[in-house]
Formats: structure tokens, sequence, C-alpha cells
């Protein structure tokens, strides 16, 4: 007896992005960050918190409420994803579009 092909995917609506389709990751960081003792302040401003924290390409960046940006070598990924939490639910297609999500 044939047994009957079942599409055993998930349709459209329940699927996530897998990792080649994502440029990256972000997540609110409103506290001051403590790397080694010392506070990371911005390079731009001299701002202390508030940072939006993003993983990309194996690397970590951090992002000033003014919009300065700098890598943290200091950070990996692997401290990124201890400190997330559970991938949120919203999948946003551009970075103006995470950082409004954000509130940045």
């Amino acid at each position: 007896m044939p047994v009957a092909e079942v599409d055993d995917f998930l349709p459209p609506e329940l699927r996530v992005p897998s990792h080649d389709q994502v440029e990256g990751w972000m997540m609110p960081w409103p506290w001051p960050l403590v790397l080694d003792g010392e506070i990371v302040t911005c390079t731009g401003c001299g701002a202390y918190r508030d940072w939006i924290i993003m993983a990309t390409r194996a690397q970590i960046w951090l992002r000033c409420r003014a919009g300065h940006q700098q890598q943290e070598r200091r950070l990996d990924v692997a401290w990124f994803n201890r400190h997330s939490g559970p991938a949120a639910d919203n999948t946003l297609f551009t970075f103006e579009d995470c950082l409004r999500h954000l509130g940045h």
C-alpha cells in the first residue's frame, strides 16, 4: 500500500529565519556595561549606558543613543547569547526598523 506524501514543513508564518538569512541580532542594554572592572564609554560622546548591543558576523558592536557605534572586542557572541535571553518574537528586516523597535 503506498504511503501518502505529507508536507512536514511548518507553514510560512511559523518559520523562523535560518542563521544564513539573518545579518545579526540586537538587544537593548540600559545599564552601564562593566568590562574588566571598567565602565565602557562611547568613544564619540562619552555615554556610558543605554546601549544597543549588536551581534553580527562573530563581532559585537555597541551603539549609543546618539548613534555612535564602536566594536567591543572584549565581548563575543557567546557573551551575547548568554545575556540576550530567548529569541524575540519579532523579525525585522532593516537595521533602521530594529533600532526603532528598540527605541533608538
